[in-house]
């Protein structure tokens, strides 16, 4: 085991913070229609979420409550729950570009022995989840164990003795495990002789100015927490002190919809990382498409870098970030069970559907304009051929895929999805909906 060390880890990044310098306010009814249908529909306590789009700049919304006449705000905190990941990955990743880690180090160089932790499993494979490790949080009694003192203070290496045998040898097979990143948070203090959470707020936090984010347990809580609400529960009165505890580097930051939002925007805007980190960052392996801290997806054909994280009592987040167009979603609810992931795929939908210059006000929603609408091949402009002058299809980032001169079209070589069809007119251009199926 390598011997810590006192290390005050430095950076120079700054936040460059999203601006509402115009966002659409038909997009932005949308938006907020979407937060309340869900919050309707599935009877959902209470929802923040924060958007920030490339050239319209951020937008927020609420609803619903944090509990009996108290409104959700924009500022109140969640948890996040497991989207913490990201932020102890991200962690190593910088002790790795500061130079004190690799990512191919083993366990045996920082670590000292736990039984059924192979101590030849690397950082990378404890990142990536391909480390087979058995998952601590899922060992039978670990609920009671965590809920029979609601106020004891449980640490990482004490539960690290809790692991089971592993699931497969390191390195062959990928299965989603907190004790990865409880594990990588032990590394990165005994490398710097700094607490997880010091590290957290200086590295992080405070040069991004986060201030309403913080570690659970270890922090000062400064601003109003939405109530946890389980199975139709208030939980607000049962200490979280052990549930965090234990969470710890894998599950136990607040933060607000808004500061998660900037998190990403100034992540994926390569201000916190070298591009070698951000690279490995974004390398996704295994059954889960998983790289650090976050994981990949496809939506609408559109490929999504994401999270999710549930943590008991009740929270409920997703974040997401959309490489086409740049978009960034954040949804909390204050609820379990939820879907957080959800309302984050319908807002990515409307957003998706309404590009930068092709908004609600110049879309032309006649319904027989387009025909067939869904459609699977053929469709035809239901408008006189003389007047039309051309038809192009685009996806809703504004990317052009097909241009026409006839009003009849095949649209069989793209894929399912929302498109743009701009037809320009004699009388000028007109924008409709298209949905391939």
């Amino acid at each position: 085991m390598k011997k810590a060390f006192l290390f005050l880890l430095t950076v120079s990044v700054t936040l460059r913070a999203a601006t509402a310098q115009g966002f659409d306010p038909f997009l932005a009814a949308q938006l907020q229609n979407d937060l309340d249908s869900f919050q309707t529909a599935y009877t959902l306590k209470g929802i923040s979420a924060s958007v920030i789009y490339p050239g319209q700049g951020m937008w927020q919304g609420v609803s619903g409550v944090s509990h009996a006449g108290v409104p959700i705000t924009t500022d109140m905190e969640f948890a996040i729950a497991s989207n913490t990941k990201l932020f102890t990955g991200v962690l190593v990743l910088k002790l790795v570009d500061s130079g004190l880690l690799q990512l191919d180090d083993s366990l045996y160089e920082y670590l000292p022995t736990y039984t059924n932790i192979d101590s030849t499993i690397t950082i990378r494979q404890l990142l990536n989840h391909t480390s087979g490790l058995d998952d601590v949080t899922s060992v039978p009694g670990y609920p009671d164990s965590i809920l029979n003192d609601p106020n004891r203070i449980f640490t990482a290496s004490e539960l690290m003795t809790w692991a089971g045998p592993p699931l497969f040898a390191p390195g062959t097979d990928w299965s989603y495990c907190n004790t990865n990143y409880l594990l990588a948070a032990l590394i990165a203090e005994s490398v710097t002789g700094q607490s997880y959470g010091r590290l957290l707020r200086d590295s992080i936090l405070t040069p991004l100015q986060l201030d309403s984010t913080f570690l659970d347990v270890y922090d000062s809580v400064l601003y109003a927490v939405a109530h946890p609400w389980q199975g139709g529960m208030d939980f607000v009165s049962t200490p979280r002190v052990s549930l965090n505890s234990a969470a710890g580097a894998a599950g136990a930051m607040y933060s607000t919809a808004g500061e998660m939002a900037q998190w990403y925007q100034a992540l994926m805007n390569g201000q916190v990382l070298s591009a070698g980190s951000f690279q490995e960052m974004t390398t996704f392996v295994g059954s889960g498409n998983y790289g650090v801290g976050i994981s990949e997806a496809n939506f609408f054909g559109r490929t999504v870098w994401q999270h999710g994280g549930n943590i008991w009592g009740g929270y409920n987040s997703s974040m997401m970030y959309d490489t086409t167009s740049g978009i960034i979603i954040a949804v909390f609810i204050n609820q379990l069970p939820a879907q957080a992931f959800m309302i984050a795929r319908q807002l990515l939908f409307t957003l998706a559907a309404n590009p930068l210059g092709v908004n609600e006000n110049t879309l032309d929603h006649s319904p027989v304009v387009i025909f067939p609408n869904p459609a699977t091949d053929l469709v035809t402009i239901n408008l006189p051929s003389s007047s039309v002058r051309n038809v192009k299809v685009f996806r809703p980032s504004g990317e052009l895929l097909q241009e026409h001169t006839a009003t009849h079209f095949s649209i069989s070589t793209l894929g399912s999805g929302m498109y743009v069809v701009a037809v320009t007119t004699e009388s000028g251009p007109r924008f409709y909906k298209l949905l391939k199926q």
